[in-house]
């Protein structure tokens, strides 16, 4: 033993002596190279700032011209003078046709009441908008830009929107057009960069508005970027940061710039694995060296590995433990303990952000009977047929099926909100009814049947989880108490006893 430590000992000696030789010098190279890059994304996010702001100004110009040609009696639904109000809306229809990209046009009253559009939105009340409040609400405000938000309308739209005669006393009304996302995405398409590479806009909700490489299926959602957050909510103007994309995964340099005057933010990344191409041939010689130099301290290597091999056998092992600690045995899915450490866990973390989370509450008809029936073994072969059925129904990652105890399941449904969460209640209903298990015994149906209980809140501090395990119970015991296979959900009424 005392000569495989010494060995030991000497080979970390040597390794460190030389690796420290060769990071010395390897680190410098990456600091140069990280530096070149750094100032070619400030660039490009700078460039592309300017071209947003650019943008703006442009259907700002077309928010000028349309109320040159309004006055404030013009604003006015119902109209008064409906030929004078078709000739106004078609001016506005006119103009807003003039700039790509503009897919609604409208002129507000001093209510933010649509008098003029070109949609069927005529005598909508826009008041509870931000973009009505920032101006009627500030008065030394005279234009804005909404963050990205879906109109009535449907699609995901940014509003502009300028006031009207903002140099006269008084709120009188204002001109607002809506501008299609694809206005940024297909410009920033026109972008050259490295296929893994990537540009983005956002705005200040952290809502993805623009893309390159494209992912459609992100565009209007929300990133998940704490950095980003932390950047946005600092009021700094521009920052460079080394991170991985929370989208697809890929680490790269980033730099985050906002642009001047609007609640927009370029974000430009280069992959790492672009900006330190030749940094990384130099690691390859510089690492072919070394393991011709250890290859001399083969023997204590080998030692080295032994103890590795022995240690990573170990957390394996201890991983299983670990698994199977969590797991329910028979069905597979979650157990208890992980149910109560999920649940108090999605708790936390949506209070910090008002979400809701909503949980369902399953519990198998007449088990009791089934089991007295058919036995113990058709018991357990009939809760694994159910564990499985219900952890299909659901889809994201995030949500959590577990077997609360005996013949009752229980799901966890993080930012759901209730219609979504009886959704997939009643799917998991229909899907147990599907398998068509036998159950002679059973009042409900002919064949195994549930009863669930669906609950939601907003998770705030003066709500606890237990609380709304409470409120699942209850629709659970309405669901029982009221013919069993069936769905007790808000605004059911609960009762407080429960039958087998």
């Amino acid at each position: 033993m005392s000569n495989r430590k010494s060995s030991l000992i000497f080979c970390v000696v040597f390794c460190l002596l030389l690796g420290a030789v060769a990071t010395m010098g390897l680190m410098r190279s990456l600091q140069q190279e990280e530096d070149k890059a750094r100032g070619r994304v400030e660039g490009v996010s700078f460039l592309i700032a300017e071209w947003i702001e650019g943008s703006f100004q442009i259907t700002d110009y077309l928010l000028r011209d349309i109320l040159g040609h309004v006055e404030p009696e013009d604003l006015v639904y119902p109209p008064k003078d409906l030929q004078a109000h078709q000739q106004l809306t078609a001016l506005v229809v006119s103009k807003m046709n003039t700039v790509p990209n503009v897919i609604l046009a409208g002129l507000f009253d001093q209510n933010c009441i649509i008098t003029h559009a070109n949609s069927d939105e005529l005598g909508w009340d826009g008041s509870h908008r931000d973009y009505c409040r920032a101006l009627r609400d500030f008065p030394d405000r005279d234009t804005f830009v909404s963050n990205a938000f879906k109109s009535t309308t449907g699609p995901l739209n940014i509003t502009q929107t300028r006031e009207l005669l903002p140099e006269q006393p008084g709120f009188k009304g204002f001109a607002a057009v809506g501008v299609d996302l694809t206005f940024f995405s297909k410009w920033v398409e026109h972008i050259s960069i490295d296929p893994l590479d990537v540009v983005a806009i956002t705005d200040k909700n952290l809502r993805l508005l623009a893309r390159k490489p494209a992912k459609p299926e992100t565009l209007g959602k929300l990133i998940d970027d704490p950095i980003v957050e932390a950047f946005i909510t600092s009021g700094q103007t521009d920052k460079s940061f080394r991170a991985t994309s929370p989208i697809d995964g890929v680490p790269r340099l980033f730099s985050i710039r906002k642009v001047e005057g609007l609640p927009f933010y370029a974000v430009v990344g280069e992959a790492d694995q672009h900006w330190q191409a030749d940094w990384r041939h130099q690691v390859r010689v510089a690492v072919g060296a070394l393991i011709v130099l250890w290859l001399l301290a083969l023997f204590t290597l080998r030692t080295y590995w032994d103890q590795l091999n022995y240690l990573s056998e170990l957390k394996i092992a201890r991983d299983k433990l670990e698994t199977l600690s969590i797991t329910d045995a028979l069905t597979g899915l979650a157990n208890r303990r992980r149910f109560d450490n999920v649940l108090d866990g999605e708790y936390q973390r949506l209070k910090r952000i008002n979400a809701s989370m909503s949980l369902i509450m399953i519990d198998l008809d007449y088990f009791k009977h089934f089991n007295n029936t058919y036995g113990h073994l058709a018991g357990d072969r009939c809760l694994k047929a159910v564990g499985e059925v219900i952890q299909q129904s659901l889809k994201r990652p995030q949500d959590l099926a577990a077997r609360y105890g005996g013949e009752e399941f229980s799901c966890i449904l993080p930012e759901t909100q209730h219609a979504d969460a009886v959704s997939i209640a009643m799917t998991i209903k229909a899907s147990i009814a599907a398998l068509g298990i036998p159950h002679s015994r059973s009042n409900a149906a002919r064949h195994v049947t549930a009863s669930l209980g669906v609950a939601t809140i907003e998770c705030t501090p003066d709500i606890s989880p237990d609380y709304l395990v409470h409120l699942a119970d209850q629709r659970l015991y309405w669901a029982k108490n009221n013919g069993r296979d069936q769905v007790g959900f808000e605004p059911r009424p609960a009762h407080n006893t429960k039958n087998d």
